[in-house]
């Protein structure tokens, strides 16, 4: 729990190298999910695990429609440029969706019609995103700046369980996997070194290490010729 106002005292006394490392990292981060959506076409199957997809669609969108607390409640540069990077993300996430309905359904349940499939697919938003307002009420993460932790230490785990479950990189690149790592490094130091004592505990270095590492990992794994995905013409 950190207090919004002192936080962004303290990112303000540290502006420009705030803005060098969030913009570089959202660079990053925008060149993984664009990538994540080019290769779910290239190979006919959904890119980012349906778990992240829902978790993600809901976080960022809950960040999004809060758009008043960010440009009139607090009125703070940084919440504003955190906002925009978001925006896009939930854009791109709104293709992951897309790419879960359109390719995941031979996949995931074979039985469904893609109408059913349709209906099962947006209550599981709903449900994500009821969830998620429910996680934020109990988590006392007003600015949305400890939960992203949460985001991407997920991805690793599931991204795993996937590469297991297709035994292959389908949907999957190291490319991904090394932006993804880049990004959660990025943000990560940034707000170890600018954001003050409520990003420093052990839990939260802890799990910015996991996620990092298990960016890595899954960049090494996915380059494997074992793991290799002979890719289809669109």
């Amino acid at each position: 729990m950190y207090d919004p106002q002192v936080l962004l005292q303290q990112i303000d006394a540290q502006k420009w190298l705030v803005m060098t490392l969030f913009g570089v990292d959202s660079l990053f981060q925008v060149w993984w999910l664009s990538d994540a959506v080019r290769v779910a076409k290239r190979d006919r199957a959904y890119s980012i695990p349906l778990f992240c997809t829902l978790f993600w669609f809901a976080h960022d969108f809950g960040c999004v429609v809060r758009f008043q607390d960010w440009f009139f409640v607090y009125d703070h540069w940084y919440l504003k440029l955190f906002w925009g990077v978001l925006l896009l993300a939930n854009l791109l996430e709104w293709f992951f969706l897309w790419q879960v309905h359109r390719y995941g359904r031979e996949e995931l349940a074979p039985d469904l019609s893609p109408r059913g499939f349709g209906w099962l697919l947006a209550a599981g938003v709903l449900l994500a995103l009821v969830a998620h307002e429910l996680f934020k009420g109990s988590f006392g993460d007003p600015l949305f700046q400890l939960d992203p932790t949460l985001t991407m230490i997920v991805y690793p785990a599931f991204g795993a369980a996937m590469l297991l479950r297709r035994r292959s990189a389908r949907g999957q690149t190291p490319r991904m996997w090394w932006n993804f790592t880049a990004m959660t490094a990025l943000f990560h130091l940034t707000t170890y070194l600018c954001f003050g004592p409520a990003f420093q505990t052990v839990p939260y270095v802890a799990a910015a290490v996991v996620a990092t590492l298990g960016g890595v990992a899954m960049a090494w794994v996915v380059a494997q010729p074992r793991w290799r995905y002979a890719t289809v013409a669109p």
